[in-house]
């Protein structure tokens, strides 16, 4: 009975092979979800009491969890009932098929992640491609924003680093909820966005009761006060200008408000802008929906490619990208404005509120392009799109470039000179400029630009176009 048992060395490589997987799942995965689930609860202790905009606990709701609440949802269970009935199905059938979309839609925030691994990784990159400067119409509005509200930041949408760019800057503040589109669907992209508080979107999807899912996720968000970043634009601009809006989010967030009763919504306009946008040219070549049409392992691969190049790019030569630049507005009350305008919005019909939300909506936008910041590179395309064909020298180049400067102020433009100097601001565009060959220097000395770059130049001038034609106003 105590004599050894020998075996031989083959079986129990096999045996211990076979045991692996459940000393995996039984052991190591709880130990590792115990840690996690510490560290996040040890994150939000810590960084919790020192924001302005607290966390609500909505956000702090497992991820599971969550999707279990959205599919039950009564609001949601009774527009399923209604989508069975004509049909002709039951509601159980669909039971199933709804908790698939609340786990696809929902986000899994963890505060560890978002406030400790991702805040450290956002600002390494960003100021690995980037200088970052940030501006605020009125620093002092921004502090009377409170917790009590739902606070929506309103942004254009220049690049898929405004995401970080915006979480990065606010991080001090609060934590944002973001909807994020099917480039993020892949792995690990999907599940860092996840952790971060994306939630994700169907572009164009005719699945009313996703639709109506994701209305709810929204709604449920707002009502719980979690601050949400929105990119009324929807996609990237295929020209560098701002694109044509589209308020289907915020009329989630709006539908069931009531002045009497609902926290008031309280928006943020931001305006963002870039010596160097990561996409120009994928976005000159082919729009978002063309993008997306080629496929996952179109885009993957693509991923990886850019990926590569940008950083042997930034490793080479360090912040190669310019400026990221954002803008802060003063925080527009959704409640003042109704009652500015002297609306019962719980009293209006579908027609009346889409109109007076579109208005709203682009009174909003107007803001927010007005807040577009003004790096060098745009500013510099604006001004050799007005030269000669001969270009400027130096000399004209500058005062041209000054001259620029001048009228963009005019325009209350918040304007970003490196080292507060137009000269060297101007030098470090012209670098950034020939690096990519988008301005040649030609052997009389003048600057023109390269006739094979005209478009890219272009997209890059009509980011701060509206503050020089004839719209501007002094």
């Amino acid at each position: 009975m105590t004599d050894p048992v020998v075996i031989p060395f083959w079986l129990l490589l096999v045996l211990l092979l076979f045991a692996l997987p459940t000393l995996f799942t039984q052991v190591f995965i709880p130990l590792w979800l115990k840690l996690w689930n510490r560290w996040s609860q040890q994150a939000f202790n810590e960084v919790n009491p020192q924001l302005q905009l607290k966390l609500a606990p909505f956000t702090l709701t497992r991820y599971k969890a969550l999707a279990a609440q959205l599919a039950t949802d009564p609001q949601l269970l009774d527009a399923a009932a209604e989508y069975a009935e004509q049909q002709g199905m039951t509601l159980e059938k669909l039971r199933g098929r709804l908790h698939k979309i609340a786990l696809e839609i929902v986000p899994a925030f963890n505060p560890f992640f978002y406030f400790r691994v991702g805040y450290r990784l956002g600002r390494g990159m960003l100021r690995g491609f980037y200088r970052v400067s940030v501006g605020f119409a009125d620093e002092q509005s921004l502090e009377t924003v409170s917790s009590d509200d739902s606070v929506i930041f309103m942004s254009n949408h220049r690049s898929n680093m405004d995401y970080l760019l915006m979480n990065y800057l606010t991080a001090e503040r609060t934590m944002l909820s973001f909807g994020v589109g099917e480039w993020s669907g892949i792995f690990p992209v999907r599940q860092l966005m996840r952790s971060a508080g994306g939630y994700f979107i169907r572009r164009d999807s005719n699945d009313p009761l996703y639709r109506r899912a994701l209305e709810r996720y929204v709604q449920m968000a707002t009502a719980a006060r979690v601050p949400h970043a929105m990119f009324p634009e929807g996609a990237l601009s295929p020209d560098g200008s701002m694109q044509a809006p589209r308020f289907g989010l915020f009329s989630y967030v709006t539908k069931v408000f009531d002045p009497a009763t609902s926290p008031d919504i309280v928006i943020i306009p931001i305006g963002i802008n870039y010596d160097r946008v990561a996409e120009d040219n994928n976005m000159l070549t082919s729009s978002s929906a063309e993008f997306r049409s080629k496929g996952k392992r179109f885009i993957v691969w693509t991923v990886i490619v850019f990926g590569l190049r940008t950083l042997a790019e930034v490793l080479l030569q360090r912040r190669s990208f310019g400026y990221a630049c954002a803008n802060f507005g003063r925080p527009v009350s959704f409640r003042d404005w109704l009652a500015a305008h002297d609306i019962d919005w719980p009293g209006l019909d579908r027609k009346q509120r889409f109109e007076w939300l579109n208005r709203f909506g682009n009174e909003l936008m107007t803001q927010v392009k007005t807040l577009i910041p003004v790096p060098p590179v745009p500013l510099l395309c604006r001004v050799l799109q007005q030269a000669p064909a001969a270009g400027y020298d130096k000399t004209r180049l500058l005062a041209k470039f000054k001259q620029s400067f001048v009228q963009a102020r005019e325009q209350n433009a918040f304007v970003v000179l490196a080292r507060a100097s137009t000269q060297y601001s101007l030098q470090q565009a012209l670098e950034l400029t020939l690096l990519r060959g988008m301005v040649r220097y030609q052997s009389n000395g003048n600057y023109v630009i390269n006739p094979e770059k005209q478009a890219l130049i272009a997209y890059y001038a009509k980011s701060v176009e509206h503050y020089f034609g004839p719209a501007a106003t002094v």
